[in-house]
Order: structure tokens, then sequence, then C-alpha cells
């Protein structure tokens, strides 16, 4: 694989700088499986992004030199050349072509359910658009819905697409529409989904190539405030001194037989406005640090934030952050009372 090449999947399957730079600086690479994994994780990329990565890697994986008999071992104990691995891409690729085109064109007695998740801070769940009859008034309701948003202060986060038979909405192929990073009106299907196309995959292809552990060391540590690249949520690292202890844990949990594949840098998330908390497990390659220093003055989280980092340094929690915070509001609340009733 050419410089080149490398350096452009290196940077789609691993969006953090911060990660990027930290792998480089200990001279840790990726092979291609390895790339081909992390692609598949990167919830950054689009439905077709992705794809074009994965063709790439196929000829690549392929041409390695011990490509029919070298092992890799999956999450559940089954194990892949890297020619199968190939495979198994291909094969993937195909169930989700196969996804898209049943999901976006219409069929005989199939209806389409449509929700739309928002930033808006009380709402809990996905807002409910309705159940249509074709694609094409799926379309329009989605259009109609960025229009009614363009002049709100909260945004689109995602369209959420459930196709199923009338009267069998068990068996259903789903997908998500995230808008585009640089057009926040343009939304691209990110996400597919199915209870029988990817259970009759999974079935035939042992437990998926995108479920291999990939290791991915990080310069995160104990008290780091965090935030996602895709999402902007920020957050304070917990429980985690360094890169060994969180690889152990790893180790421990493959030795008893458990899923390790959706592990991520534990972390502690701060909500801004209601200035609530909960525990996270933030993706390594989807996390950069935060600079306190950098951050507007007039956003009240900040201050808050960089008090939940000194806490965390200290081998404290945020439960015991919050219980002198709330100590403060109800000091507050009865001077108010005090001066005015």
């Amino acid at each position: 694989m050419t410089d080149e090449k490398y350096n452009k999947l290196i940077q789609a399957a691993v969006p953090s700088k911060e990660v990027r730079d930290y792998c480089e600086k200990i001279g840790r690479n990726f092979v291609p499986y390895e790339l081909a994994v992390l692609s598949c994780q990167n919830t950054l990329l689009s439905y077709s992004q992705k794809h074009a990565l994965l063709v790439e890697l196929v000829p690549e994986l392929r041409a390695e030199l011990n490509a029919n008999t070298r092992i890799i071992s999956g999450i559940y104990k089954n194990s892949y050349s890297s020619a199968e691995i190939a495979a198994e891409i291909e094969s993937y690729i195909s169930m989700e072509n196969k996804l898209e085109e049943y999901l976006l064109n219409d069929s005989p007695g199939n209806v389409y359910e449509l929700e739309l998740e928002e930033s808006a801070s009380y709402r809990m769940w996905p807002y409910s658009c309705g159940v249509f009859s074709s694609i094409d008034k799926v379309y329009e309701k989605m259009e109609s819905e960025i229009n009614d948003f363009k002049d709100s202060k909260e945004k689109i986060l995602s369209f959420r697409l459930r196709k199923y038979k009338i009267d069998d909405r068990d068996n259903y192929v789903y997908g998500k529409f995230i808008p585009e990073k640089n057009n926040p009106y343009k939304f691209q299907l990110h996400y597919l989904d199915s209870s029988f196309m990817v259970d009759e995959y999974y079935n035939k292809h042992h437990d998926g190539f995108e479920n291999l552990l990939v290791l991915i060391p990080h310069p995160f540590r104990n008290g780091d405030i965090i935030r996602r690249i895709d999402d902007g949520l920020m957050g304070v690292v917990c429980n985690l001194q360094n890169d060994e202890v969180f690889f152990e844990s790893l180790q421990v949990r493959e030795r008893r037989g458990g899923d390790i594949s959706d592990v991520g840098i534990p972390a502690d998330y701060l909500e801004d406005e209601r200035f609530c908390y909960d525990h996270l497990a933030f993706f390594p390659t989807l996390c950069e640090k935060v600079d306190i220093a950098a951050c507007k003055d007039s956003n009240p989280a900040m201050p808050l934030l960089e008090a939940c980092a000194t806490v965390m340094k200290g081998n404290g929690s945020f439960e015991y952050l919050f219980h002198e915070w709330n100590k403060y509001i109800d000091e507050r609340r009865m001077e108010y009372h005090r001066r005015y009733y």
C-alpha cells in the first residue's frame, strides 16, 4: 500500500487527529483489515463513502503474502484469514446494497414509518412524523420538516426510517439519515439495519468482519475533557489511568467470552443546559481533547467541566461534584427568597 493511499484511509478510519498523531508518535500502523473495521465503526462516514473505502481495501487484503494463512480472531472466537475478510467485505457490501434497494424502493403491501430526532433538550424520544404509503411521500415530509427547522434555534439530528409490511412490523428494514457536515439541510443515508436480512447474513458469515477487535492506542487520561467529533457531546474521562489498564480490561472481557466490540473510553458526559450528567463510553477514534482556554467564557458548562476534570484527576466522581453544586444552588435559592419574600 502506498503512503498516499494509507494516509487517505487512516484519516477516514481514525477521524480524531489526536489519536492519529499519537499512533504515529509510538509507531502504531494499521493493517488493511483494521482499517476496514475502523471505517465501518466511523459514524461520520456516509453509507456510500464507507463502501468506497471498503472496495479499495479488498485488493489490499488479497495482495498480502500470507492472505490465505494468517489467522485473525473475532470477538466470538471465530477466525478469519485476510482473504476470507476480503470475501466477507464483498458479502457485507452486497447485503447492504440489497437493504438500501429494499428501503428506498416502493413495494406492494409495505409502509414507511418516519421519525425525527432533534436537538431540543426537553424531547427525550424521537418525534413521530407519521406513516406513509410511498418513499416519495416520505421525502416530501422530510423536506417539509427541514424547511420548518430553518428558522428554529433547534436542529434536526437525524431522520429514522422504518419499512415493513402493514401487518408485520417486526420484519423491517431500518435506515438513519444524518445531515452533511457542510450542509445541515442535506441528509445522507448513514446506517442500515434489518430484522431479517442482517440475521441471514450473520448466520452465514460468522460474527461479521466489522466486529473484529482492533485495539487503538490513544492519548487520553483520567480527567481529560473530551469532545466527540460527530455530535459535539463533551465529557470528562473517568477511571482510565493509562492504555495498559484499558487494554487489560478488554483482555479480561475477551477471556470471559464477552462482547468487546463496543468498548470505548469511559467518560461522564455533562449536559449543558440542565447540568445533569450520564455515564457513556466514547469510541477513541471519534474523540478530541478540549482546550478550556479556547472555549467561550459565555458557555456556562465550561467552568463546571473544568471543575469536573479536577475532581476526576483526584480520583473523585461526578456524584460528589454535583452534590456540592446542588448545595450551592440551594443556598442561592434560599438567599433569593430571604431577600425578596
